[in-house]
Order: C-alpha cells, then sequence, then structure tokens
C-alpha cells in the first residue's frame, strides 16, 4: 500500500507538499498540486482519515440529532441539511432519540468524544448539561425546529413559528363559518410548539370574538402500537364540533383512521385539517387543508448556521424564525353557505364548483 512519503518521492516534492494539496490547506501552485494529485492517483493512495483528522481536529462530519425522522417534515429537512453539508464536502450523520431524553444524552457525549464539527439537535429537553459540554468544547450546536434558550455560547436556532401557522388556519375556518372548532394534539409533541400553537387557536377565536372552550381540546396519546384507538377514545365531542384541527402529523393521521373508522366523511359531516403538510394530502379524497412547515428552508438555513458559526465562533447567537404556509384544499369546506353569498357575483358562482371553502373566501373579500 502506497504512503505518503511514497507520493512525495514520486512528485518530487516534500511530505509537507503532499499534505498541503490533500488537506486543501496552504499555497502551493497549480503546477505542483497537479503533480501531486497525478502521483496519488497513479500509486492509488489513500489518506489515513483518522490520522488527518487527529492532526487537523477536523472531522468534516456534522451529526443531525432528532427526536423522529418517520415524518416528511423531518426527512424533508434532513435530507436538504444533508445536501447542504455535501457542498462543503461535510457527511452529515444521522442519530434517531425516540423521544428518549436518556438516548439523547447518550448520543450527545459520544458525538463530543468523537470530536464531530456541529451538531444539528431536535431535542426533547433535559439536556443542557451535555450541550454545554458539546459548546465547552469547541462544538457548535444549532438548534433545529427548537427556540433559543440560554443554552449558551456557539448555540444557534431555526424555528417554526407554530403560533402564526395555527392562527391562520383558526381564523380561515372561522372565515368559511365555523364556530365549534376543536382541536387535537399529541402529548409527545414537543412543549414549546404545543404552547404556541394552543396559543394561536386561542387567539384566532378571541379575535373573531368566539369564547375558548377547553372541552374541545384533546390531548392524545399515541403509540406505535395502538395509536388509533387512543384516538378513538379520546377524540369524542358531544356535540360534536363542526371541524377538527389535529396540530401535528401523527395526530392528523391517528384522527383520520378515527374518522374513517366511525363512518365520518369529510367535509360533509365534519372538517379536517392539520398542522404539518404532507406529501400525500393533495391526492386523498378530499385533498388536504394544512399547514405547511418549511421543512426544505428549515434543513438548510440549520446547516448553513452550523458552516456560520465555524467560520466565526464569536458572533452573538441567532435565531432564525420561519413562516408557515397555509395550504386551503377541500377538506374544511364550510358547514353552510349563505345563500346571499351564492348570488354575490358570477366569480363567486364559478368557484362554488370547484371548492366551497374558497368560494366563501372570494365572497368575504368581495371578488
Amino acid at each position: 500500500m502506497a504512503t505518503i512519503r511514497d507520493v512525495a518521492k514520486r512528485a518530487g516534492v516534500s511530505v509537507a507538499t503532499v499534505s498541503r494539496v490533500i488537506n486543501d490547506n496552504g499555497k502551493v501552485s497549480d503546477k505542483t498540486s497537479r503533480r501531486v494529485k497525478r502521483s496519488i492517483a497513479a500509486l492509488g493512495f489513500e489518506p489515513d482519515f483518522l490520522a488527518r483528522t487527529w492532526r487537523t481536529r477536523v472531522t468534516h462530519t456534522i451529526a443531525a440529532v432528532v427526536a423522529d425522522n418517520t415524518s416528511p417534515h423531518h426527512g424533508i429537512a434532513l435530507r436538504e441539511a444533508s445536501a447542504v453539508a455535501l457542498e462543503h464536502n461535510y457527511t452529515l450523520i444521522l442519530c434517531t432519540t425516540y423521544f428518549d431524553s436518556q438516548i439523547e444524552k447518550q448520543y450527545l457525549r459520544m458525538l463530543r468524544e468523537r470530536r464531530v464539527d456541529g451538531v444539528l439537535l431536535n431535542t426533547v429537553g433535559q439536556s443542557e448539561n451535555e450541550i454545554r459540554a458539546l459548546t465547552k468544547s469547541g462544538i457548535p450546536v444549532v438548534l433545529l425546529n427548537r427556540p433559543l434558550a440560554n443554552q449558551g455560547r456557539l448555540v444557534d436556532a431555526v424555528v417554526v413559528d407554530s403560533y402564526r401557522g395555527a392562527r391562520d388556519l383558526v381564523e380561515h375556518l372561522i372565515r368559511v363559518g365555523h364556530r365549534r372548532i376543536a382541536m387535537a394534539y399529541d402529548q409527545a409533541l414537543n412543549e414549546f410548539h404545543k404552547r404556541e400553537r394552543l396559543r394561536g387557536y386561542k387567539d384566532a377565536l378571541r379575535a373573531s370574538n368566539l369564547p375558548y372552550n377547553p372541552e374541545l381540546i384533546r390531548a392524545t396519546r399515541l403509540s406505535h402500537d395502538s395509536g388509533i384507538e387512543c384516538a378513538q377514545n379520546q377524540l369524542v365531542f358531544s356535540p360534536r364540533p363542526t371541524a377538527l384541527f389535529a396540530a401535528g402529523y401523527g395526530t392528523g393521521l391517528a384522527t383520520l383512521a378515527m374518522l374513517r373508522a366511525q363512518g365520518l366523511r369529510i367535509p360533509t359531516d365534519i372538517c379536517f385539517a392539520m398542522f404539518d403538510d404532507v406529501t400525500w394530502g393533495d391526492f386523498i379524497d378530499p385533498p388536504l387543508t394544512t399547514v405547511r412547515n418549511p421543512a426544505q428552508e428549515l434543513g438548510r438555513q440549520a446547516m448553513e448556521l452550523v458552516f456560520a458559526r465555524l467560520a466565526d465562533r464569536k458572533r452573538p447567537a441567532q435565531e432564525i424564525r420561519l413562516a408557515p404556509s397555509l395550504v386551503v384544499r377541500r377538506s374544511c369546506g364550510a358547514p353552510k353557505i349563505d345563500e346571499t353569498l351564492r348570488a354575490q357575483s358570477e366569480q363567486t358562482q364559478i368557484a362554488l364548483t370547484m371548492d366551497p371553502s374558497d368560494a366563501v373566501i372570494a365572497a368575504w373579500q368581495g371578488l
């Protein structure tokens, strides 16, 4: 097996020059660099990654520690983060904690020992000491869809505005005529997003002078084995609401299954909308109204923050807030469309043949 000395001898340069070419570190003329690379190719030389890492203390590795890798939102974000890492000649490795804080702590300790260059962390909480240990070792952390708190230096954050997304969706439901709107969320939902989505729900009601009824809020307990059964037992309302807002991906799937198991038609019997867009939401019957998380932007911005921090470790901590978008489809049509709205304009009549909820919005806007 060829060594770095063999490469240097064949190219007629020093070992230090070969090292600079391999690591792209230091001034080497184009002519010399080409000669060294030809020697590397001719000899089939492969640099010792571990030895190079030990010398430079740079592993060219970023770790993503996430609670769950099964949702489309996380999958898209990690795919985009990986693409950005590759653009910088870095590798992204995935660590899944399964919403277990002890597993999260174990991963963070292991990553610090293995000297990764940065961490994307979708924390489930209780890992403040491990985060501080990482940053004390010079390893930057970017919180992935978690708000910036007092985690110390070298910590940045990218977070989706859950409050804005929930409020926009509930305001849409109110605009199309709903007055009894229920909300369901999984108790495993991160506390910050749970609180912000509930706050958006309440403020939307308040802005329309509608009362907040805690009986319309359900905290479901989902699991891989009995998620649908739990949802069936917990999502019981009397009288039934006209619209149901599922405040997360897992809750949305269980709620859809529960509604269909009870023979309820969407949107004829009950209207349905959910937080977290899904790739198949436009293809089921009826197509789902959702709050679309900017997952692609989340992954890209988070990884770019890692490299920005590696380039400047002294800059102030930064939190980037991303705005979700409301995608209106046919699953949350109005419970009753006033006949006067039907006749308001030719444009509204045309829209009614396509989507009742869109027609009401058009009428309210005076189109």
